[in-house]
């Protein structure tokens, strides 16, 4: 399964994004086969907790996927909706995030958080239209979401994602960019799909869960708690759960 081509990021929409920031289309490739997995498990793994799960529905209520067909009729994502996606999604650990894309591509990080920026609301577009596919059995907002989250992570090639996600945004093995740390506010939430999406992101075994620190905004998605194991290269293991070219 290409996750690119399911947002709409063929070639040409993938060059045409590059051509806008400046960046070879290799590169440009590079940074999306980091940033779409990062995004995606990140929101699967916060909408374990009730919380963030009633969180991701709110933002999937907001992002009907028209950017996904705004960009084939050659409009670019809008950047200040993408990067308050991106600051709610990763909440303290978007330094993190950035770098991992940063250096994976071989860009700045303001490069990096762009693109970043870009494929948020691809994501939640995507997510949003089919939520309601795949007859995930349970009565909350985001319908058949398991099933879709499922199929694109491998089904049970996910086993490990949590330990993986965490090395890659908690290891702390890169270097911090202070300009992109965001300040976390409180904020109330209900939901009962954790253990829909627990099932799929790590069979529930996660070692720490979200300690309600939402982001407050338009965009209510719940950062994860830091996660501390290290084996290998896990941005490359995430990316190839995803069907990217590891290196």
């Amino acid at each position: 399964m290409d996750i690119l081509n399911m947002l709409g990021l063929g070639q040409n929409q993938t060059a045409q994004l590059g051509q806008q920031l400046g960046v070879a289309p290799d590169q440009m490739n590079s940074a999306l086969e980091a940033a779409v997995p990062l995004l995606i498990s990140q929101m699967g793994h916060n909408a374990q907790d009730p919380q963030g799960a009633a969180s991701l529905s709110q933002a999937l209520d907001q992002h009907d996927g028209s950017a996904i067909d705004n960009l084939q009729q050659g409009n670019l994502p809008n950047l200040d909706d993408g990067q308050a996606i991106t600051r709610h999604v990763f909440g303290g650990n978007q330094n993190s995030a950035v770098n991992a894309v940063s250096q994976r591509a071989g860009i700045s990080p303001q490069l990096a958080i762009q693109i970043i920026s870009m494929a948020a609301p691809l994501v939640l577009g995507y997510l949003s239209r089919n939520r309601g596919a795949g007859g995930g059995g349970m009565g909350g907002n985001l319908g058949g979401l398991g099933s879709i989250l499922g199929s694109v992570l491998g089904g049970g090639a996910a086993g490990g994602l949590g330990s993986i996600l965490g090395s890659v945004l908690g290891g702390g093995s890169q270097p911090q960019q202070p300009q992109y740390q965001q300040p976390q506010q409180s904020s109330g939430g209900l939901g009962d799909l954790g253990g829909m999406l627990g099932s799929i992101f790590g069979g529930g075994q996660q070692n720490s869960q979200p300690q309600s620190n939402q982001m407050g905004g338009g965009v209510g998605l719940e950062p994860v708690g830091q996660q501390s194991q290290q084996s290998g290269n896990p941005l490359e293991d995430l990316i190839g759960m995803f069907g990217g070219n590891r290196r």
